[in-house]
């Protein structure tokens, strides 16, 4: 674990990224998609549906306008922004279009909690920061599906607000969305924290929008990751887990550090 570097007083409200910070897709989207098309006849590893899905959402993303909201830039919504995603994917791994799973039959697979892991160390991490006083809330991209799906989870009852690209209409690093958190919450950004796992979106974003920010690299660390944060912050704010994030967010409580178990 990194050093803790104490602040005078933990923040009055923490924000969180979803995807990558919270939880995973168990055991992948290629799995899912690969399950998908089998039942249709097709067979097609997971791992290349993966990489197809990668590129797909690669190229797609780099059509939206930086900060507009992905699931509200064509006419059909969220829903054709998936359809285009998917079918993208399918292309470029050979799917025939008779075998391809319709996109709300995707949609609703990945809606439900089984399709997803929530990181082992989590409730503990809400649980403290909970425990010494901390408001929490989440800042994520995600599209109208994240509310049911964090209750489906067990996650919701941590959080006194969920702000997500869908509903704010803007997505991060636009300031916008860390502007209708704080105003949820009527709090200042100097008194609030953000805890994300992407450099530009979750950690530029916040420092950006004024928020103290923590980025989250979990597993085998890039080792030029620190050297790229330096534009907008300091390598010390890297956190390996959310244990790490909640010790470091309210190290300088001048009491006790909370025992994980």
């Amino acid at each position: 674990m990194g050093s803790l570097r104490p602040q005078s007083l933990p923040p009055d409200v923490v924000f969180f990224d979803v995807g990558g910070t919270l939880l995973e897709v168990s055991p992948s989207v290629g799995h899912v998609y690969a399950t998908a098309c089998g039942a249709r006849g097709a067979a097609v590893a997971p791992a290349s549906v993966q990489r197809a899905f990668d590129a797909a959402w690669v190229a797609l993303s780099e059509q939206v306008p930086r900060g507009a909201d992905r699931y509200r830039i064509y006419p059909g919504g969220e829903t054709e922004w998936w359809e285009r995603v998917s079918s993208h994917a399918f292309d470029l791994c050979g799917v025939p279009a008779e075998s391809r799973p319709p996109v709300e039959e995707l949609r609703g697979v990945f809606a439900q909690a089984e399709a997803w892991r929530v990181y082992s160390e989590v409730a503990e991490a809400l649980e403290v920061l909970k425990g010494r006083g901390c408001r929490l809330g989440v800042i994520s991209n995600w599209d109208s599906r994240l509310p049911a799906l964090l209750g489906s989870l067990g996650l919701d009852g941590y959080f006194e607000s969920l702000i997500y690209s869908a509903g704010a209409g803007s997505e991060k690093p636009h300031p916008a969305i860390f502007a209708a958190a704080l105003e949820r919450f009527e709090v200042g950004p100097s008194r609030a924290a953000h805890v994300g796992d992407r450099l530009e979106e979750d950690y530029a974003g916040a420092k950006a929008a004024g928020l103290r920010a923590l980025l989250l690299s979990r597993g085998p660390r890039d080792p030029g990751l620190p050297e790229r944060m330096r534009p907008w912050g300091d390598p010390e704010d890297l956190v390996s887990d959310l244990r790490e994030a909640a010790l470091r967010l309210i190290g300088g409580a001048g009491r006790s550090e909370p025992t994980f178990l």
